[in-house]
């Protein structure tokens, strides 16, 4: 099989850049060719507003890129990750045309919510779930806090949704989680073209000893990560466990140097290789997000290694999180919820034990690259059947030439 792959990479490496190189690796693991169409946002720097809000809507130039890629190598399918802000939509068509079956990866609730996370001044924020403008993106300036940009992804909302984009030339979406489906659905997309792939980890380290002795955090620095939660929690503690961070972002007060948080660590960016090795020895993984995650990859991660998760009870960190039996829960943003499962979790070496040896049968149902790959061609499979049918229906919406 050909596929035609295709990703805008963030600025701040993320989870979506790990799954799309992930997912390219597997196929060419199994055999398949794959052909990978790439932006990256690091390129931005110094283009003008104007410029990045027309890409944004409808990029011609990107959309005969992929033509002529299509044209040379003739894909039986292409699968978009990340399509935001430089290919765009218009990379749809070009399949279209050449009868390609478009797969579209919702990886983030950006075709819903103008800054892809629900979550705005503290809160889970659905405001502009199911409307047609999300008028109150552009009042909060949910943007990247500027009300130019937030009108700009409003009204890219607005107007595919108004073209109907996804619903004609997309063959089959999914997502990483049934949460994340739920979601979708709720916000009018066809829950007959929704399946769901979960994430995988590979390779597969197996089950770790978790004698290290410390707590461990992997993720962005930012609020709605939950840092706060965390450092709020940590003054609590008593007696407290060491706290190791991973990750880099915009919140650096987790630790300082005159003592007040002698037991926070913050590692800063480490290679995968260091993660693993260090979720093999934690006692814990701590996921205290306060937004709705998509999926929550470094739960998986954590469950290959063996180690429990305390995490915030939301959306799909509670389907994912077996209270007691993989981990425990507490209520997001609710500091002193984490404390008592910390101290609860810290009480009982035997459930340690129980917890760990669940964790990593959960890994092994769930979030193998074996199953991972089945779930794919899956959905390969229904977006030919879904596209082959629509084929001949007639063109009822105009879209930019």
């Amino acid at each position: 099989m050909k596929v035609l792959f295709c990703h805008n990479y963030y600025r701040v490496r993320g989870g979506e850049d790990v799954s799309f190189e992930a997912d390219v690796q597997m196929l060419r693991d199994y055999g398949h060719e794959v052909i990978t169409f790439t932006r990256d946002n690091s390129a931005l720097a110094g283009v003008s507003r104007l410029r990045t809000a027309r890409q944004t809507f409808w990029n011609r130039e990107t959309e005969q890129e992929v033509a002529d890629l299509i044209r040379e190598h003739r894909p039986d399918v292409m699968h978009c990750n990340n399509l935001f802000p430089q290919i765009s939509p218009s990379v749809y068509r070009a399949a279209n045309d050449a009868d390609v079956p478009v797969v579209q990866a919702i990886r983030n609730y950006r075709y819903f919510c103008s800054n892809g996370t629900f979550y705005r001044d503290g809160r889970v924020c659905t405001d502009c779930l199911g409307k047609t403008v999300g008028v109150p993106a552009v009042l909060h300036g949910c943007y990247r806090d500027s009300r130019f940009g937030s009108a700009v992804v409003a009204a890219m909302h607005a107007y595919h949704r108004s073209a109907k984009t996804w619903s004609r030339r997309v063959a089959m979406f999914f997502t990483p989680s049934e949460s994340a489906k739920g979601i979708c659905v709720e916000a009018g997309f066809p829950a007959d073209k929704i399946a769901v792939k979960t994430n995988f980890v590979y390779p597969d380290y197996g089950p770790g000893v978790g004698d290290g002795g410390f707590a461990l955090y992997i993720g962005r620095l930012t609020k709605e990560k939950g840092t706060q939660t965390i450092r709020e929690a940590w003054t609590e503690l008593d007696p407290p466990l060491p706290l190791k961070i991973v990750g880099e972002g915009e919140i650096r007060g987790l630790s300082d140097t005159n003592g007040k948080f002698p037991n926070v660590e913050i590692l800063g960016k480490q290679p995968m290789e260091t993660v693993l090795e260090l979720l093999g020895q934690a006692t814990c993984l701590i996921f205290p997000s306060r937004w709705y995650e998509t999926f929550g990859r470094t739960i998986a991660e954590a469950f290959s290694r063996g180690t429990p998760v305390i995490s915030s009870e939301l959306g799909v960190m509670s389907e994912h999180v077996e209270d007691g039996g993989t981990g425990f829960l507490f209520p997001a943003g609710d500091a002193r919820g984490l404390v008592e499962q910390m101290d609860r979790l810290v009480s009982d070496a035997t459930d340690i034990t129980r917890m760990r040896e669940r964790a990593r049968e959960r890994f092994l149902q769930r979030h193998t690259r074996e199953r991972s790959y089945a779930q794919l061609l899956d959905i390969y499979q229904k977006a030919g059947v879904v596209a082959a049918a629509t084929a001949t229906q007639p063109e009822t919406v105009v879209t930019p030439r």
